[in-house]
């Protein structure tokens, strides 16, 4: 075999590497465009439904705020009533004491 011969068939190997690389990037090509349909449809989806739906929440969450008594008032309300307990415990020893004196 010829030097040119080796070097035509060495052309041709490479011919026929780079017609499969093509291929090969075509397919790449195609699977990007698939990528990004997919990519758009998730923006899509997160810009619409999970936005709406954070947004839902967050307002549930400060209507509870609102709703809900602050941590003071029911520290003033756990105080009084431990206060009253303490009042009503007294009150029925001093009953109990009357009681016996009868």
């Amino acid at each position: 075999m010829s030097n040119e011969e080796k070097i035509l068939a060495v052309l041709e190997q490479h011919g026929e590497m780079l017609a499969h690389m093509q291929g090969d990037i075509n397919s790449l090509k195609s699977d990007v465009g698939t990528l990004k349909s997919d990519v758009s449809h998730i923006k899509i989806r997160l810009d619409m439904d999970i936005e709406k739906k954070l947004n839902l929440l967050a307002e549930g969450h400060e209507t509870l705020l609102e709703t809900l008594a602050p941590k003071d008032r029911v520290q003033r309300l756990e105080d009084e009533v431990e206060f009253l307990k303490s009042v009503v415990k007294a009150m029925g020893q001093e009953i109990a004491a009357l009681k016996k004196a009868q």
